[in-house]
């Protein structure tokens, strides 16, 4: 305990340098603790967004009820959660999130909905389909995040579309992710976090110089080897305490402001935000006995004497190969031979392996390659000789980068070789129509009108809204082979296919119920063609002059609209155009197809996952560099006192970091592509590779080292003053 004390009074005792590479140390622990205490409340967010979903399903049944109306609508890419209510008498049971049920005429938004009407774009674009006055807000147990869009809206005269909701909150059942899914988090969770870890235990090994030579003098003064270790344990201690402290501090600044932040239409409560007790206790636990291990691992190639550090031969220092390929090896090995119901958990040891394997092999690839790097310009040589006195600190540096860009190309192999099993195939046709609009009997009751001038007066609003191009509007009554449709004939041609046609004519499929055929006797026989959403239509097709005076019972509108692709709007002028005629009318985007909901979340969520985890790494890798340039500020001053160039210096750290970028990059593709190989025929797809994704993950890991040396440039001018050659 006396030589851990010792370590640690050293970290703190050891002037500004020493407490500045501290406080380096301690803020790249921090930035990862506070990720893996985001993770350990993944079990939390995942289970209070299941319950409150769970809470607003309905029961449908007798007793006294509320009327609920479903309205599908949306703004741009997301998903309204829209409902029109309506008690049908005393005791009606009330919606989570609302304190009282909206009067007809009033609606309760959600705080997204909220702020959102509150622009001009959501003036423009959304109030309009509001149906009513906005008289308070849904609290959070009636919604899935802080960002959620939806509203409650009060109603009268709910027609038959409408369920009878006798209460909430009992979907009868627990929902488990199906295997595929379950897989897919897992690795998901394994690319994100790993680099963390890789980062985490990089940035303990900040400041390896000074440390040796602080070993060395206890070496002087009678410490052992045991001695010395137990005092470097000691020093990696206080960095990862202090950085446990920062990370639980990041955590709930992060925590405080989740609800405010956004990541591809992603948002959690700070109350979700609630990491698991074993999880946090075992970040608490094991990010210090890492932070411990590395250090220990980093003196084995280290001989502190009283006389200073031993510099080996040359031949004697080089890194060995073979135990760095054990590592890629078992885990090309494990998931060679799994297979679909391996498990998670041996799926998960051997992507960990492998990309660890990455971590461990760039170092080595870094140093064999730089020692075959020759001569050119002075900022060239001046990069290769340092990475040649040095090639670890630098691939160090650049590890989390590669394991991160390793992971993520294969996770996006792997999405993309799943996601056609998530797909179905809608057989719409959206290059007929961009928009569906459907208007039920109480919409075209409650206008006063009956359905077949209700769809001209559709037909004609929908076409007038800004960026429509055409309107098709059909009176439909009846369902399948009985069904009656009535529009004009360019209308009906949507649906038949005929050459001749005039007012007053009348159609029938060939497979029409025999009772309507009778009823339309002068009918002729047309081919029918499937409409804009893929329905094969049946029964009669009648223009305007030919239904007059027909007893046709209740219907409902179909309109399809075009737009003009060009206006990024045109879709939501025809959303508030349609409500303009009702409230209920039911308004969707033609899409060839639909991707599956749990699979959809799953993918935003790994995306937002891989932007934080990008971001973290970039911000710890400024703060390694930046310690690595102040050891290296005699040596720069020195360089600019001998006549050195600032701008040589400049691109001389640029080449030093594009050297194992580079060979990193390298190293992360093809790891990459091979896991992702590996996983795709684990979950029994094709192997497919995106080369154009894969090119984009390299970019980005690129630009982010290529970012963090720009940042350097400014301490670099700070660095190469005269005062830079004292030395005490």
């Amino acid at each position: 305990m006396r030589e851990l004390a010792l370590g640690a009074r050293l970290t703190l005792a050891g002037g500004r340098a020493g407490l500045m590479r501290t406080a380096v140390t301690a803020v790249t622990i921090g930035l990862g603790v506070a990720v893996l205490l985001v993770a350990a409340s993944l079990p939390a967010i995942h289970g209070d967004r299941q319950a409150r979903d769970d809470a607003r399903v309905g029961t449908v049944g007798a007793g006294p009820a509320l009327l609920v109306a479903e309205v599908p609508t949306a703004f741009r890419t997301q998903e309204f959660n829209a409902r029109l209510v309506e008690p049908s008498g005393p005791g009606a049971p009330l919606p989570p999130g609302l304190t009282r049920l909206p009067r007809p005429g009033e609606v309760v938004v959600s705080p997204a909905l909220r702020d959102l009407l509150a622009t001009t774009e959501g003036r423009r674009l959304v109030a309009p389909r509001i149906p009513g006055r906005v008289v308070g807000t849904i609290s959070g147990d009636g919604l899935l995040g802080p960002s959620e869009l939806g509203y409650y809206a009060g109603a009268r005269g709910l027609g038959a579309e409408a369920r009878r909701v006798i209460r909430f909150g009992d979907r009868g059942g627990t929902r488990a992710l199906p295997p595929v899914l379950g897989l897919l988090t897992v690795l998901g969770l394994v690319a994100v976090l790993l680099p963390v870890a890789v980062l985490v235990g990089a940035a303990v090994r900040t400041g390896g110089e000074e440390r040796d030579r602080r070993l060395a003098a206890l070496r002087l003064v009678g410490a052992d080897h045991a001695m010395t270790r137990r005092v470097a344990a000691g020093e990696a201690l206080v960095a990862a305490g202090l950085g446990l402290v920062l990370g639980a501090l990041l955590f709930l600044v992060a925590r405080a402001n989740a609800g405010r932040l956004t990541l591809w239409e992603l948002s959690v409560f700070p109350a979700d935000l609630r990491p698991s007790l074993p999880l946090a206790v075992l970040v608490a636990a094991g990010v210090p006995a890492a932070a411990v291990l590395v250090s220990l691992l980093a003196l084995r190639r280290v001989v502190a004497e009283p006389l200073g550090v031993v510099r080996r031969a040359e031949d004697s220092r080089r890194r060995r190969l073979w135990w760095r390929l054990l590592l890629p090896a078992a885990g090309l090995l494990i998931l060679a031979t799994a297979n679909a119901g391996s498990g998670e958990l041996r799926v998960a040891a051997g992507t960990v392996a492998l990309l660890i394997g990455v971590a461990a092999l760039l170092p080595w690839v870094v140093e064999r390659a730089v020692a075959r790097l020759g001569g050119g310009a002075v900022a060239w040589q001046l990069a290769v000789r340092r990475l040649q006195l040095d090639p670890g600190g630098p691939a160090r540096t650049v590890s989390g980068v590669a394991v991160a860009v390793a992971g993520a190309i294969a996770l996006q192999m792997v999405l993309t070789g799943v996601q056609e099993d998530f797909k179905a195939e809608t057989r719409e046709d959206p290059s007929r129509a961009t928009v569906h609009a459907v208007f039920d009997d109480a919409s075209t009751t409650a206008a006063g009108e009956r359905p077949t001038l209700a769809a001209a007066v559709a037909g004609e609003r929908l076409a007038a809204a800004p960026g429509a191009r055409t309107a098709v509007a059909i009176a439909r009554y009846g369902h399948a082979e009985s069904a009656v449709h009535v529009a004009p004939c360019a209308a009906l041609r949507e649906l038949i296919r005929v050459s001749r046609c005039a007012d007053g004519d009348v159609f029938r499929s060939p497979r029409a119920r025999p009772s309507v055929a009778e009823s339309w006797p002068g009918a002729r026989i047309v081919r029918t063609r499937s409409d804009p959403l893929g329905r094969s239509p049946g029964g009669i097709f009648a223009t305007p002059r030919a239904a007059r005076g027909v007893e046709l019972g209740d219907g409902s509108v179909d309109v399809w609209v075009r737009v003009d692709p060009e206006d990024p709007d045109a879709v939501e002028h025809v959303r508030n155009a349609a409500a303009t005629i009702s409230p209920q009318a039911r308004v969707r985007q033609l899409r060839r197809t639909r991707t599956d909901a749990e699979f959809d979340l799953l993918r935003r969520a790994l995306l937002a996952g891989a932007a934080i985890a990008i971001g973290l790494i970039g911000c710890s890798l400024l703060l390694t560099v930046l310690d690595q340039q102040r050891e290296q500020r005699r040596l720069l001053a020195v360089l600019v006192a001998f006549g050195t160039r600032t701008s040589t210096l400049a691109w001389s750290l640029l080449w030093q970091s594009a050297v194992p970028v580079a060979l990193g990059l390298a190293l992360a593709v093809s790891s990459g592509l091979a896991l992702g190989a590996l996983l795709q025929r684990l979950l029994d797809t094709p192997v497919h590779v995106g080369w154009a994704d894969v090119a984009g993950m390299a970019a980005v890991g690129a630009a982010v080292v290529l970012a963090v040396t720009a940042g350097t440039l400014p301490l670099l001018w700070r660095t190469v003053r005269p005062d830079g050659l004292r030395w005490e």
